[in-house]
């Protein structure tokens, strides 16, 4: 879940999706465990919005704080490309992690510099109170930052620092194509593609990139949740991406024998119903076809979505796609359901009845 504030100003990044975009909505100050007692294990991002944790640390350190007072369990997320530096060394009784954005290269498109992505992971290691860490390397582009020596100076870096990296493509929504119209940009989908929902890098560039990490001995992940799940050492990538094994490379991921297990343990008499506040029930599927492909919301479908198996949970009422991914956070379990694009989740999650999500 995502918590926190937004600026009115950021790292000017062109590329970003949430360019010049102030988040208005009061709901990202409320504590997961305010809304459901059962949100206390679920990952929580903090500031992950325009601005940026480091650039208001104060308010990112009171969200921690507050984190701790209700005794948070789940892993607790800062991702920044900001100085690192200039977060106090303090400690947290949370299971904190920090994860350094990097472009790869030094760019008039990106809003910091490998100067200062190299400064950040050697501050890791003069820190009495050390988290845990890791490298998120996105967007990757097709000709700016997809080159042999951006992907070996990354990888180097990691290898030396010991760190997991998650990478993606430039994610080409509308609202994302229009802001780069607007910022002049000619930036371009990788040939054979065209921009939309999924975060496309070209097969060729993704095992270049996974044959270095290779020889760097660095685990990389297609994922975020799956890159999470493997520093926090949970049972299971806790956005159940192993139900799309092919499309996101499970068969070469260092979490495969994890994520399989526990996919193939889910019963299919599982009784959810302190955890799941709507109609549903679990079915088994062979070939389940998702949802996005459906609603041909997906531009880019892969076999994988046609080809989903397994124990489903089935969600009767009509929900947001954030309840989606509450649901596969708590169980396991991929969802099938009539959704419509949310940022909110429903109130039927809503223990504390004066409290209202508007939804």
């Amino acid at each position: 879940m995502f918590l926190g504030d937004s600026l009115d100003y950021c790292y000017d990044c062109k590329y970003c999706r949430l360019n010049g975009e102030k988040l208005e909505s009061k709901h990202y100050s409320i504590l997961p465990s305010e809304i459901n007692e059962v949100f206390t294990n679920i990952p929580v991002a903090v500031n992950l919005f325009y601005g940026g944790p480091l650039l208001q640390i104060d308010n990112t350190i009171n969200y921690l704080k507050r984190l701790e007072s209700v005794n948070h369990k789940g892993p607790v997320v800062i991702i920044t490309k900001g100085d690192f530096t200039k977060f106090p060394d303090i400690p947290f009784n949370l299971d904190l992690h920090v994860a350094f954005s990097t472009f790869g290269v030094n760019s008039k498109i990106d809003g910091s510099t490998m100067e200062r992505f190299e400064n950040n992971l050697k501050a890791t290691r003069n820190r009495v109170n050390n988290y845990k860490y890791s490298i998120e390397y996105r967007p990757i582009i097709y000709n700016v930052n997809d080159t042999v020596e951006a992907f070996t100076k990354v990888l180097s870096l990691a290898g030396e620092y010991n760190l997991a990296i998650g990478y993606s493509g430039l994610q080409g929504k509308p609202e994302s194509v229009k802001i780069l119209k607007e910022q002049e940009l000619d930036l371009k989908p990788y040939p054979g593609y065209s921009f939309g929902h999924k975060k496309i890098i070209d097969d060729k560039v993704v095992k270049l990139f996974e044959a270095l990490a290779k020889k760097y001995n660095v685990p990389v992940f297609r994922k975020t949740s799956c890159l999470f799940s493997y520093v926090h050492n949970l049972p299971r990538d806790y956005n159940a991406h192993y139900y799309r094994p092919t499309e996101l490379g499970c068969n070469n991921c260092v979490m495969h024998d994890k994520c399989m297990s526990y996919k193939n343990s889910l019963p299919s008499n599982n009784n959810l119903d302190d955890i799941i506040p709507f109609d549903y029930e679990i079915i088994n599927k062979i070939n389940h076809e998702c949802i996005l492909k459906k609603k041909g919301i997906c531009e880019f479908p892969t076999e994988d979505c046609s080809h989903i198996s397994g124990n489903i949970i089935h969600i009767n009422n009509r929900i947001t796609t954030s309840d989606v991914r509450v649901i596969k956070w708590l169980t396991g379990y991929t969802v099938d359901a009539n959704f419509f694009e949310d940022a909110h989740i429903s109130d039927a999650w809503v223990k504390n009845k004066s409290l209202k999500l508007g939804r």
